[in-house]
């Protein structure tokens, strides 16, 4: 299946995107101008979709200049461009700015009907602009997740959890403090657990004495900041909880769920920035997947 790297291609990297057939996002004749040179030394053809930016300002060629940018793309003989592209900035909350986008936009799409045409991420799709083209760019929905909570009824279903388990329990006597900064202190003998996962793993420091992690079906609240590997819950009213319980961040167990949305909320940012957090270190298991071969 083709691939289309969405983002801008650095000058050393176009040859080896070249030869692994990579379509190319080109936002200026200077970038297609290099990748053409490439492209013919290496005497094969380069596929490209050219960007036209119309109020996001990352990439993309303002869209008063296009058609000319355009326009010298096309006479070089090496690249073959196949699609048109945009971006929208504000498609979750301002219908104006992406009606507005979508205006510079389609006199762009009207003439080049041969073209691969695409506009639309996530919030333009499930908002229901109609703003679709021949191809949708989605993201975040592609994890189940709606990007604005009145987005909802979608038919959405969450597809990621993110797990760890108890490594540790600690009977805590009133008074006593916990974690970095002594930020909480035990009101009340209570039962705490120690769980395997921090802000090394990309759980925000900003869930510290916020947020909860599921443990039997309890939500269980975080005591203490979290730290670059470890971080401790009350499970005071969790019972049988014992070492090696499963431990949800993220998703479901039992009647209780955790949102990306809720966990967003409590860091002061967006759900796209908590599931993309999650670092590299985290293992991935993948279920009912099949890829094609």
């Amino acid at each position: 299946m083709p691939i289309l790297l969405l983002s801008a291609t650095l000058p050393e990297e176009m040859e080896e995107a070249i030869r692994q057939k990579l379509t190319l996002t080109l936002s200026s004749y200077g970038e297609a101008k290099r990748l053409s040179r490439i492209a013919r030394a290496l005497r094969r053809k380069a596929e490209v979709h050219f960007k036209i930016d119309t109020g996001m300002g990352r990439l993309g060629c303002w869209y008063p200049h296009a058609h000319r940018e355009l326009a010298l793309i096309r006479k070089l003989p090496v690249l073959v461009v196949k699609g048109l592209c945009t971006h929208f900035a504000s498609a979750d909350d301002n219908a104006g700015l992406t009606l507005t986008q979508w205006e510079a936009i389609s006199p762009f799409f009207a003439e080049n009907e041969k073209l691969l045409r695409h506009a639309a991420n996530s919030p333009a799709v499930t908002r229901r602009y109609g703003f679709d083209a021949d191809m949708v760019r989605v993201g975040l929905a592609l994890y189940g997740i709606a990007p604005n909570p009145e987005d909802q009824g979608l038919g959405l279903r969450p597809v990621l959890s993110w797990k760890s388990r108890v490594t540790l329990l600690r009977e805590m006597s009133r008074g006593r403090t916990v974690s970095y900064g002594a930020t909480y202190r035990v009101p009340s003998p209570q039962l705490q657990a120690v769980v395997a996962m921090g802000y090394g793993d990309g759980y925000f420091r900003l869930h510290s004495n916020a947020s909860h992690l599921l443990v039997r079906g309890r939500r269980c609240p975080i005591r203490g900041r979290v730290t670059m590997d470890q971080v401790m819950i009350d499970v005071t009213r969790v019972p049988g909880c014992r070492i090696g319980d499963e431990v949800v961040a993220l998703g479901c167990q039992g009647g209780e769920e955790i949102l990306a949305r809720e966990l967003a909320t409590q860091a002061h940012t967006i759900p796209w920035e908590i599931l993309t957090n999650i670092s590299a270190r985290v293992p991935r298991i993948y279920k009912h997947f099949h890829s094609q071969g």
